[in-house]
Order: C-alpha cells, then sequence, then structure tokens
C-alpha cells in the first residue's frame, strides 16, 4: 500500500482525500441533519424526503454537467468554489427555518457536493489506478466521520438544527486548505471518437450497476436515525453505532486496497450485491434492534468496498473521467427518486416496501457487473 501511495504522492492523495470527505459529508452525516429537522418539528418524513432528493438531484446536476468537460476541468478552482458553496448553503440551514429557504439551500448544497464529488472521480481518473486512489480516500473518510458521528449527537442536544449544520459547514471548511494542493490546470489528452468504442455495451452495465446500487442501498438512508429509535436507540447510541460502522468500513477499506493490487476485487463484486440487497431489509424493516445495528454496519461497511470498485470500473472504462462523473450523477439521480419514495413510506411507517425494492435493486445491479468484463476493458484501453 505504501508503495502506492509514494508512487501517486502522498499531497496530491491529501488534497483528493479532502474533496472526497467533503463531498460525503452528507452521505455520512445527513442522517443527523434529517432527524434533527424531523424531531424538532421543521419537517415531516415527506417534507424531509422532498428536502435530501432536492440536494441529491443538484448533486446529479452538477456532475452530468461538468461531465463532457472534465478535460477542461481545474480541479483546485473546482473544488475551492464548490466548497464554498457546501459552507454557504450549511451555515444559511443553521439559521433558516422556512421550508422553502431550506429548499433552496440544499439545492446550492447539492450543487457544491456534486462538483467536489466531480473533483475526487477525475482526479482518481487522471491519476491512474483509480480503485486504489477511491479506495485510500475513503480510508481518510471513515477516520473523519467516525469522530464527527460521535460529536454530532451531543452537539444536536445542545444546540439543535443551528450546531448541526454549523459542524457540518466547519468540516467542510477545515478541508478546503488541503484543497488548495490539488493540480490547477486542465488535463489535455486526445480523445478517442466515442462512436468507435468498443466497449459501449461495458459503459452501459457499468451506469446501471451504479444506478440501481445506490438508489437501492440508498434508499432509506436519509431516515436511519428515525428508524433505529423506532427499535429503541437513543440518538447517543445511533452516534456510537455510526463510528463503529466507520470503523468497521475503515476495516473494509484496507481489504479493498489489497484487492486493487491484484485485481481481485472484481470476484466478490456481485456476491457482495447481492448481500446487500437482503441487508437492506433489514436495515428498512428491522424485528430488533441487534437486526438493525447489524444490518446497519453491515451496509455502511460494504459501501467502502461495492462504491469504489464501481466507480473505479467506470475509471478503467474511460480514462478521461467522463464516465466516471456521469456515474456518479446517475447515483444521485436513483438515490433522490428513492428517497422521495422512502419519505412517502416513512409518513405511514412502511419502509418495509422500500427495503424490498432495495433488493431488487442490488439484484439487478449483481447482473449488471457480470456484463462487464475486465480483460475487455484492458485490451479496449487507447495506447
Amino acid at each position: 500500500m505504501w508503495g502506492q501511495t509514494r508512487k501517486i504522492g502522498l499531497i496530491t492523495l491529501a488534497a483528493i482525500s479532502a474533496a472526497d470527505c467533503a463531498a460525503h459529508s452528507m452521505n455520512s452525516l445527513g442522517p443527523f441533519a434529517v432527524g434533527e429537522l424531523i424531531k424538532s418539528g421543521q419537517m415531516t418524513a415527506a417534507q424531509a424526503g422532498l428536502w435530501s432528493s432536492i440536494e441529491m438531484l443538484s448533486y446529479a446536476a452538477a456532475m452530468t454537467g461538468i461531465a463532457p468537460h472534465v478535460n477542461r476541468v481545474r480541479l483546485r478552482m473546482l473544488a475551492l468554489v464548490a466548497a464554498g458553496c457546501v459552507v454557504v448553503a450549511q451555515t444559511g440551514s443553521a439559521y433558516l427555518h422556512v421550508f422553502w429557504g431550506l429548499l433552496c439551500l440544499r439545492g446550492l448544497s447539492g450543487l457544491g457536493l456534486g462538483a467536489l464529488n466531480t473533483v475526487v472521480n477525475v482526479g482518481a481518473s487522471r491519476i491512474g489506478q483509480p480503485v486504489f486512489v477511491l479506495s485510500f480516500v475513503m480510508v481518510v473518510q471513515t477516520v473523519v466521520f467516525s469522530a464527527s458521528s460521535l460529536f454530532l449527537p451531543y452537539v444536536g442536544k445542545v444546540l439543535g438544527q443551528k450546531g448541526i449544520f454549523l459542524l457540518l459547514a466547519c468540516i467542510v471548511l477545515l478541508l478546503m486548505p488541503l484543497m488548495r494542493l490539488l493540480p490547477n490546470r486542465p488535463h489535455k489528452t486526445a480523445e478517442a471518437p466515442q462512436a468507435a468504442h468498443p466497449a459501449s455495451g461495458q459503459e452501459i452495465a457499468a451506469l446501471l450497476a451504479v444506478l440501481c446500487y445506490t438508489g437501492g442501498s440508498l434508499a432509506v438512508w436519509p431516515f436511519t436515525e428515525r428508524i433505529a429509535a423506532s427499535v429503541g436507540l437513543t440518538p447517543n447510541a445511533f452516534g456510537a453505532l455510526s463510528a463503529f460502522a466507520n470503523f468497521f468500513g475503515l476495516c473494509v477499506c484496507l481489504f479493498s486496497v489489497r484487492l486493487s493490487q491484484n485485481k481481485s476485487n472484481m470476484r466478490l463484486l456481485s456476491p457482495a450485491l447481492i448481500l446487500t440487497g437482503v441487508i437492506c431489509i433489514f436495515q428498512a424493516w428491522p424485528p430488533s434492534w441487534l437486526f438493525f445495528n447489524t444490518a446497519f454496519s453491515l451496509n455502511y461497511a460494504l459501501w467502502f468496498f461495492i462504491y469504489p470498485s464501481l466507480v473505479g470500473v467506470t475509471c478503467l472504462i474511460d480514462p478521461s473521467g467522463k464516465l466516471a462523473s456521469r456515474s456518479g450523477g446517475v447515483w444521485m439521480l436513483s438515490q433522490a427518486a428513492t428517497t422521495l419514495l422512502a419519505g412517502v413510506a416513512g409518513n405511514s411507517g412502511q419502509y418495509m416496501w422500500v427495503g424490498f425494492f432495495g433488493f431488487l435493486l442490488c439484484l439487478v445491479s449483481a447482473i449488471c457487473i457480470l456484463f462487464i468484463k475486465p480483460h475487455q476493458i484492458i485490451a479496449s484501453r487507447p495506447l
């Protein structure tokens, strides 16, 4: 691992890690914000689902919009502007109590988070060895979010909505100096004509795999604190569970880094997707706190293997980063749709059906992976 790290450059990895932590701050820590807004009476479950979906749709719009222009992207400038948008949105959400105003700020937050995730995916594509890079930055992510998961419940208890959103803003603000280490020049490469690309079928399979996995596994994610409360977990207990899940994810990340060095991750990808589908049922409809804790931890940890593997495949199919950027847009579109569905179901406490739907989507994702052949990807890459 350290040999690979030295080869790529620790400074570059640190800069991409900072952008990655900022880009995924709401994915990992968003349930605390949603839980606080519902507890304080600011929103119903359906409104919280819409609130989350607006952010995800904006996230998707940013990544999809940037994708055609990735070769002209200046990573440092994009990261700093995007991080600034997220800081403004989170700070504004700390003080605003008008639903439509909060929705507008989610749009701004989503644009910033999507642009930051583009920086991560394009940076991983430009460096090469994308599965290793993405696994490495997710190791850093787990450390940051483990600490945050322990503090957020206490901050929410003392300061409520204001405290949680200000802390989310501060996390991004503290990461911005590291983003200044990103390269700030466009990536000049000769692009192969897309019409002659022999892996177009694999591109479709990869995008569909990302769409189904993210939509299925993350459908009830913003509502996990509320589901935890339904089986008797206090906010502090949920925070401790999140910290444990992050630590578990760290172990999986290290395992993924090791697998990425000998290309073994593709063999385990389909079984991991099917297992995630089964887990979705118990996370959305837990018969007891023990089932919920186990399902939550496993789903969280498996994300740290599946996500870098899926995005890494898109980077290998298209080294320019366009497909990786589009995959991020597809992710957010699918999660936005399923989260809105979960919010509506949550108004009547019917998360169970969302869990079964998540299982079916993960199963489709696993089938899509069977159509992707790594040796064909390598053979089709332009020299």
